[in-house]
């Protein structure tokens, strides 16, 4: 057991020295920093005081001190964990909403298989990392954290180096390809190859939000090889015909859902499956719920594996803007901004999954696709980083 607050103490204000000129190197750390601009963190960890304002230009920072009205407040208590987090340390995470306005985040230690009435299931045997409490006067979502430098390395563990994923936007403007929407006809695709099909009763993310605008039955589907023994009991889903996941995706579009499909294998190492390049995700967002979108919205650079397709473009007529902002609202990833009262397209956030242009009352915004056979490039993009059949 580690319990040397020393060695914690050395180990707490080497990482405020180690990080204090990072703005000036730190490429990620300069596209984070303008979501928030200026950020005061208190740290308590083991007993120990400091804190940090994370700003532009540098971090700067006070040991053995309290700062007045500090945006988040992050308490560590575990000897150990907060050791391995002091020297660099990785590791995979997961979060649950603690009281009020703050954010438990917990190490996962190892998995466990129980058994249910429903069936068997896979659980996570955690143990608690820190705890973080937002000021309640600013609205700070709890995936700031991801922002800060020094939890770069668990960042990274959340995302690997072959996940790949694309929005595929739904919009009627941008045509139809061999007589199908764009979404239908790159699902079917791989609906048709897949060698097993599983798809969720309720989606996950608007169930949690018990969302009120999109429809909770339109769940996610997994499809290859590696789902074949994906551990689900059958409350959650079931293996699903051709027929049934195409009717769901059929379904998903007149919704109004946003088509994500991609490689994402932290969700086949949740559903206690190992992702050999055969675990292909599509999932069906809305703009309230969504986690993916609440990630690219609120989290760090560093965790977008999500790409625009190719040869999508979204642009705004400046003459037709009124500055309603009623894109801004529909916009799940900050990709649309307001300057000088006129909507400006943020090309390196939009994934272009052309909620704006659908929603903007005076046609002010456009999608367009430079060729249609696109589609086939974004199928033969996704084939390279994962296999169905």
């Amino acid at each position: 057991m580690v319990d040397n607050k020393q060695e914690i103490e050395s180990l707490f204000k080497q990482m405020m020295i180690d990080f204090e000129n990072i703005p000036q190197t730190d490429e990620i750390y300069q596209v984070d920093v303008k979501d928030f601009g200026l950020l005061k963190v208190q740290w308590k960890i083991c007993g120990l005081l400091g804190y940090q304002i994370f700003d532009k230009d540098k971090i700067s920072y006070k040991y053995g001190e309290t700062i007045d009205d500090p945006d988040v407040t992050i308490v560590i208590r575990d000897k150990k964990i907060a050791t391995e987090f002091l020297n660099g340390g990785s590791f995979k995470i997961s979060f649950a909403p603690g009281h009020k306005d703050s954010l438990k985040v917990y190490k996962i230690m190892d998995w466990k298989i129980i058994g249910t009435k429903s069936g068997k299931k896979r659980s996570k045997i955690t143990k608690l990392f820190l705890t973080a409490y937002m000021n309640p006067e600013k609205e700070y979502h709890p995936f700031i954290l991801s922002k800060l430098p020094m939890f770069r390395n668990i960042v990274k563990t959340l995302v690997a180096d072959e996940d790949y994923g694309v929005f595929v936007p739904i919009n009627q403007s941008l045509g139809t390809y061999e007589n199908q929407i764009i979404p239908l006809k790159v699902f079917k695709h791989f609906i048709d190859k897949a060698s097993n099909i599983i798809m969720l009763n309720e989606c996950g993310c608007r169930r949690v939000n018990d969302c009120q605008d999109f429809d909770k039955s339109l769940g996610c589907m997994y499809m290859g090889d590696d789902t074949v023994n994906l551990l689900i009991t059958e409350d959650k889903g079931r293996v699903a015909t051709k027929e049934e996941a195409i009717e769901r995706v059929k379904l998903a579009v007149e919704n109004g859902l946003i088509p994500l499909l991609g490689r994402a294998m932290d969700e086949a190492d949740a559903f206690g499956v190992k992702d050999t390049g055969h675990f292909l995700s599509m999932c069906f967002c809305c703009p309230c719920c969504c986690i993916d979108g609440k990630i690219i919205t609120h989290g760090s650079y560093a965790l977008n594996l999500f790409h625009r397709m190719r040869g999508v473009t979204v642009k705004v007529d400046e003459d037709l803007c009124v500055g309603c902002e009623e894109c801004l609202k529909v916009c799940v990833f900050r990709g649309m901004e307001m300057i000088d009262g006129i909507a400006k397209v943020n090309q390196e956030r939009c994934l272009g999954c052309g909620r704006c242009e659908s929603t903007c009352p005076n046609d002010a915004i456009s999608i367009d696709i430079d060729d249609i056979s696109r589609v086939d490039e974004l199928i033969k993009i996704l084939e390279s980083h994962v296999e169905v059949s």
